[in-house]
């Protein structure tokens, strides 16, 4: 099963989680993401998948159904459920359980976040 190509996922893979990290909150995705989780020099492809993993892995920690996106309920399981499927090793996946520090950073920034 192929999620990202064979070249994306060559550079995902080569990410090395740090569990030190502290996240930063796209606004543009409304999700956090942490440094060691975005490889450099991804296909435009690769580029979208990768944030399509972001935003699936925030309604995760929002605690919310991936049905809950009104444009296509289905799209974004599909994606989680295709990447996961296809054991690719992303830091992302390391962090699907937030502290408390970053939970309660998410919900202000989200309380905060204007574009949604």
């Amino acid at each position: 099963m192929h999620y990202f190509s064979d070249r994306d996922r060559a550079l995902v893979e080569a990410l090395q989680y740090d569990p030190t990290l502290e996240p930063s909150f796209d606004a543009m995705k409304s999700c956090l993401v942490w440094p060691d989780e975005c490889p450099e020099n991804l296909t435009n492809d690769g580029y979208e998948k990768l944030c399509d993993l972001l935003i699936a892995r925030s309604f995760i920690h929002e605690n919310r159904p991936f049905s809950s996106w009104k444009l296509d309920p289905v799209y974004f399981e599909h994606v989680w459920n295709e990447a996961r499927a296809a054991q690719i090793k992303w830091p992302g996946f390391n962090r699907l359980e937030l502290s408390p520090e970053d939970r309660a950073y998410l919900n202000n920034e989200l309380a905060n976040d204007d574009t949604i």
